[in-house]
């Protein structure tokens, strides 16, 4: 499964802006899924893959072995007849390389031992120019893959990270992870990533730096009734350590129908898209579509505290002067305030530009007292220290 960015494509029902903070942390219950269309396209494991020199989806589909289909808007999809893919093979994860080739990540079945269901997958690869004619590669990247389902993602020249699911013979089942400086030579890193049970991961780095995955749940006892698979969402502010908030599903299929298998991506303007497979089995599952929406409310925009203000007595007023940081942010309002009775009372207020104002003698206590200037923006306040004004003569 993969994940690439993209911002708003208003022409596409289903495509959302992903609100990109500036400032602030993306939290999961940021993230949200709506829910498109599902295609004709019967595959578990999709991964799409987003060509951007052609504007062109390319979704890839696991069966005995990786089919290809393209699209224009990402919904409907049409097979590319002849197309050269590894086979046997399952869970493709397509990336992009630095000299314009592709390279295809996937699960290799070399035989499980009996009991264990996560044992005898291995890591291997292809290469292509075109994401159609692919070169099946001998090399074994990793001779244990757990159980599989490998995302992987290139950050850059020298940082590939590969998420994939292990579990069972004392190992807890969920999302693990391997670095590699090159995508070939893998070092597993140790620690599960995910709650325990929290599968087929699909992992992109958003916009503003941040991380996302998505996930399907898969207990353990599945197997004792009934049970469909929901999606799930987690953020990292480095890929490496996951927030799964209070683990509330993303989103969950029709009555009846799972969903799992999430892959995403994250398109060149900026907005994300999701691709999952959909249904009563993943014998008859179908790929299903949705846009994500991340939208975080920004950080408060804070102001600085003035300088300590200058009281100066003139005949009628008392002119309070203070100075204010160059390129701070910029305050909405100054106010002048009085010290009496125990609590600070505004007398007066200046716009957010001037930095001087002249405070009547009636609004002023006949005895000395204290002044502050407060700087605010919006429910932000920032408060100067207080000057010490003696009584007017």
């Amino acid at each position: 499964m993969r994940m690439r960015l993209i911002s708003t494509a208003a022409a596409l029902a289903l495509s959302t802006a992903i609100a990109a903070p500036a400032v602030g942390a993306v939290a999961p219950a940021d993230v949200t899924l709506a829910a498109g269309p599902v295609s004709s396209v019967v595959s578990v494991s999709p991964d799409v893959f987003y060509d951007e020199a052609s504007s062109t989806f390319y979704l890839f589909t696991t069966g005995m072995r990786i089919g290809v289909h393209t699209s224009r808007d990402g919904l409907t999809w049409t097979e590319v007849t002849g197309a050269r893919t590894p086979s046997p093979a399952f869970d493709p994860s397509v990336i992009a390389m630095p000299d314009g080739s592709y390279r295809m990540y996937y699960t290799f079945h070399s035989g499980s031992t009996p009991g264990s269901p996560c044992s005898g997958k291995q890591l291997r690869y292809a290469t292509s120019t075109d994401l159609v004619d692919w070169t099946t590669r001998s090399d074994v990247l990793l001779s244990d893959l757990g159980c599989g389902v490998p995302n992987v993602v290139r950050v850059g020249a020298t940082d590939y990270r590969l998420y994939y699911v292990r579990g069972g013979d004392g190992v807890a089942h969920g999302t693990y992870m391997a670095t590699s400086p090159d995508g070939l030579t893998w070092t597993p890193r140790a620690g599960i990533l995910t709650p325990s049970d929290m599968v087929d991961p699909s992992v992109a780095q958003l916009a503003d730096g941040s991380w996302l995955m998505l996930t399907a749940d898969f207990p353990p006892n599945k197997s004792s009734g009934p049970f469909f698979q929901k999606l799930y969402a987690a953020t990292s502010p480095d890929g490496f350590a996951w927030d799964f908030g209070d683990s509330t599903p993303l989103y969950a299929g029709p009555p009846g129908q799972g969903a799992f298998d999430p892959d995403a991506v994250v398109l060149p303007d900026g907005s994300v898209r999701a691709w999952w497979a959909q249904g009563t089995s993943p014998d008859t599952a179908r790929v299903a579509a949705g846009a994500i929406t991340v939208s975080v409310d920004p950080e408060p925009v804070v102001p600085v505290p003035p300088s300590k203000p200058k009281a100066t007595w003139t005949a009628k007023a008392l002119k309070v002067t203070w100075v204010y940081a160059s390129g701070a942010a910029a305050p909405e309002s100054f106010q002048v305030q009085v010290h009496r009775s125990g609590t600070w009372a505004t007398v007066a207020t200046a716009a957010g530009d001037r930095l001087t104002v002249s405070v009547a003698h009636t609004k002023l206590p006949k005895v000395a007292f204290s002044i502050r200037v407060v700087a605010t923006i919006g429910d932000q306040v920032a408060a100067s220290a207080k000057t010490r004004v003696p009584k007017r003569r």
